[in-house]
């Protein structure tokens, strides 16, 4: 690893959803919620578990503890939900929460995460101010400086996704004008909503060749594909480059991660500032790895958010592609074993070391 590009510091542009998260701890268990959750009748729950949620707050925070500074990029609302969410923050990232815009006429999103023990969470989610967000909410001279622009979460907000994605090409567009590397993350989509009638297909095809690292999860790719739940990994793969990307990881839970990588990172490097031919070791490099066994589980909440931050942060700060690839699957290990979506993680070094 190049030590010195951590001690110079590496700033990184997070955009997407901001939220409050707020997670009841389940006394009962069942088969499934209708065994825990009954109409007209009260079910008891423990602790008083909130957190900074979404894409922006789990990947930020992350990449702050990963020896990179981040700037957030997101909307919340003026009101105590907002405040609170911008204590958070603020206490987490310190000056890189700066950059969120506080909108008073809008209330902050927020989501009621529902998981009990041995059954599949269920999230409840107003999206709220994120679908306020847009393109010109940011001012890109304050990220100025920034070695990458990373996405998340785009079906959470509204003007990112109409109009078969625009926004969302237009702020890629100005990020590798700005020459950043970019990265895109998606997430689960509700089919009745009006993210889930959008024609992902058409936007990931508009997207895509402006993005260096697509890294969704299996399932919510194969959604948005149309492709169905049987659709093998490598056949998403190859949709995914057939669409314009370049270097896609594949998040697959416990079944670990599947990756494709490009030839040719000589741009890459330029972007991150590195030698030519420092991340020769990423080219050309297909496969799959198996998930890293977490110590205990508790809770999937942000896991995937935290394991891209762990592979953005290695990549940015000159970690090898395979060490870079264990990090991350070995962070979204640590990640599932508290309630919280960032209170698990250690620093990178500490990770690798102990492995």
């Amino acid at each position: 690893m190049n030590q010195n590009m951590h001690e110079e510091g590496i700033r990184a542009a997070v955009a997407g959803c901001l939220s409050i998260d707020i997670c009841p701890r389940f006394v009962s268990s069942g088969n499934d919620f209708g065994d825990i959750i009954k109409p007209g009748q009260i079910t008891h729950i423990e602790g008083n578990d909130v957190f900074a949620g979404g894409s922006v707050a789990n990947t930020g925070i992350a990449m702050k503890l990963f020896g990179v500074e981040p700037l957030l990029l997101g909307r919340i609302g003026g009101d105590s939900f907002g405040r609170m969410l911008q204590g958070m923050l603020r206490d987490q990232v310190g000056a890189g929460a700066d950059t969120v815009v506080v909108d008073h006429e809008t209330p902050t999103a927020y989501s009621l995460i529902l998981a009990p023990e041995g059954l599949d969470r269920a999230i409840l989610q107003n999206p709220g101010a994120n679908d306020a967000f847009r393109l010109s909410d940011i001012d890109w001279e304050q990220i100025k400086g920034c070695r990458l622009m990373h996405f998340g979460h785009p079906p959470t907000i509204r003007h990112f996704y109409e109009n078969d994605g625009c926004e969302l090409e237009a702020l890629f567009a100005k990020a590798r004008e700005m020459d950043m590397v970019t990265s895109l993350d998606l997430c689960a989509v509700d089919p009745a909503s009006e993210a889930g009638r959008a024609d992902w297909g058409a936007i990931l095809r508009r997207v895509l060749p402006l993005v260096d690292f697509f890294v969704p999860s299996r399932q919510e790719l194969a959604d948005m594909l149309g492709a169905g739940g049987e659709a093998a990994v490598s056949e998403l793969i190859d949709a995914c480059v057939e669409l314009g990307a370049t270097n896609i990881l594949i998040k697959e839970g416990e079944n670990g991660m599947s990756y494709r990588n490009g030839c040719d990172f000589s741009d890459i490097e330029r972007k991150l500032g590195r030698a030519g031919g420092s991340m020769a070791d990423w080219e050309g490099c297909r496969g799959h790895a198996p998930a890293v066994k977490a110590i205990k589980e508790v809770s999937g909440l942000g896991a995937g958010d935290t394991s891209i931050a762990a592979y953005l942060s290695a990549m940015m700060r000159g970690f090898s592609f395979e060490d870079t690839l264990y990090l991350a699957r070995a962070e979204g290990a640590l990640c599932v074993s508290d309630a919280s979506a960032t209170a698990g993680l250690r620093p990178l070094e500490a990770v690798l070391f102990r492995a």
